[in-house]
């Protein structure tokens, strides 16, 4: 590919990126404007709008998931305080970026066989998996399998489960939830509890 080429197609990237926070349903004129190209420009580069998505979702779920592992093996942090900043940073950066669920189910319906980054990362990929429940084990001197299972299960359903209940509204403009997570002090109670809980032997 020519250099110009290349430039072309990280401007359009990055402009896509840029916008995603903003406006997930932002249109490919809006993309191309931002990056001051035209919007033949993206059809070449991308062949598509979904194919930018595509190359945009994948951009934000690597960084969520390279975050992540970064606090996970950060040695400066206890164990129990690894588990809260992890769920916390989980819940925080899909309240900053909740464009990202509705892109991801909206590829998967028009494109049954993508296969999203963020699916590959949490789910199939268990290393994360495996360090959080090593953790939980060095806590808890808990040694069956099946039960760190469970207790990794709890605790990323009652991660997620907050995420879903504060972003799917916010998506569709409802308002008036009665626990507002997006509220670090809110947050931050719920996580602390939560891992409490979890690390209940």
């Amino acid at each position: 590919m020519r250099e110009n080429d290349l430039n072309t197609e990280e401007k359009i990237l990055l402009a896509a990126i840029e916008l995603f926070p903003v406006k997930g349903d932002m249109t490919t004129r809006e993309i191309a404007n931002l990056a001051g190209v035209n919007v033949a420009a993206i059809n070449y580069h991308f062949k598509s709008k979904d194919n930018l998505m595509k190359a945009v979702e994948k951009h934000y779920s690597s960084m969520l998931y390279d975050i992540q592992n970064e606090i996970i093996n950060d040695p400066s942090t206890t164990l129990e305080d690894k588990l809260i900043i992890w769920a916390n940073h989980l819940m925080e950066f899909m309240f900053k970026w909740p464009a990202l669920i509705t892109v991801v189910s909206s590829l998967i319906l028009q494109d049954k066989e993508y296969n999203p980054e963020i699916i590959n990362k949490f789910f199939r990929d268990v290393e994360l998996k495996d360090k959080i429940q090593d953790i939980i084990s060095k806590i808890t001197g808990i040694e069956d399998m099946d039960t760190l299972n469970y207790k990794y299960i709890q605790l990323f359903s009652g991660v997620l489960g907050p995420i879903i209940f504060q972003v799917l509204p916010m998506i569709s403009g409802m308002k008036g939830i009665f626990i507002d997570f997006s509220l670090e002090e809110e947050r931050m109670k719920y996580i602390k509890n939560l891992v409490t809980s979890i690390l209940d032997k």
